[in-house]
């Protein structure tokens, strides 16, 4: 999948969201547990199911607001395991989000987690 958020902070919520939501509450999600203010237009935010079979991409340009749902054919997105502490989130190059949407797993180190 070829995705260019050209300088934005890529955001990748790995505890479990409901995706029936819509972009509203899951910005409002970004928002009050990730202090990610999507107006700003700075950054993009995914969110992956319980199931891991679906993620939903959303982010704001200048034109207005985006959601990208992404289904795979076969398998699941990768589970990425996190510390206890801290939020339940990580920042991702935009390489590493295309792979993560292709199904590929990610080699993350500690080092790259987001500090709240």
């Amino acid at each position: 999948m070829k995705l260019d958020f050209g300088n934005r902070r890529v955001t990748l919520v790995v505890s479990p969201v409901d995706l029936r939501m819509g972009f509203n509450k899951l910005a409002l999600m970004a928002d009050v547990y990730l202090d990610i203010d999507l107006g700003r237009k700075e950054d993009v935010v995914v969110f992956v199911s319980k199931s891991r079979s679906l993620c939903k991409v959303i982010y704001r340009d200048e034109k207005g607001s985006v959601t990208i749902l992404r289904r795979l054919n076969a398998g699941r997105f990768a589970q990425i395991l996190m510390e206890a502490e801290g939020p339940a989130a990580m920042t991702l190059t935009n390489e590493k989000l295309a792979a993560y949407l292709d199904g590929e797993t990610l080699q993350i180190r500690r080092t790259e987690l987001l500090v709240g």
